[in-house]
């Protein structure tokens, strides 16, 4: 299942995660930074988690892991489209005030 997960080591991956145990699996992880725009403002950018490793697959105990968390629809889509894992998410509908 396609997941966001923060380290104890700061950072905050997404991928495809499984846990068994005390293990977490995380299938080929990207990480999310921030990048900062002319306007003052953030978007945010995935990098390739260590993309010289020879493999896409990586185990860490849960003691490493902060929290385990759903990434945004528009999140999951990108990483989807970058990896060409899963199906792309349909947005959910924005709510607004009358």
């Amino acid at each position: 299942m396609i997941k966001c997960v923060k380290t104890v080591t700061g950072e905050d991956l997404i991928g495809d995660i499984e846990t068994q145990g005390d293990v977490l699996t995380i299938d080929t992880p990207c990480v999310i930074v921030l990048i900062p725009t002319q306007e003052h403002q953030y978007s945010i950018g995935l990098a390739p988690f260590l993309p010289f490793a020879a493999t896409k697959k990586f185990t860490y105990n849960k003691e490493h892991v902060v929290l385990v968390y759903e990434a945004a629809d528009q999140l999951k889509n990108e990483y989807n489209r970058i990896t060409g894992k899963g199906i792309l998410v349909p947005e959910r509908p924005k709510l607004g005030l009358v």
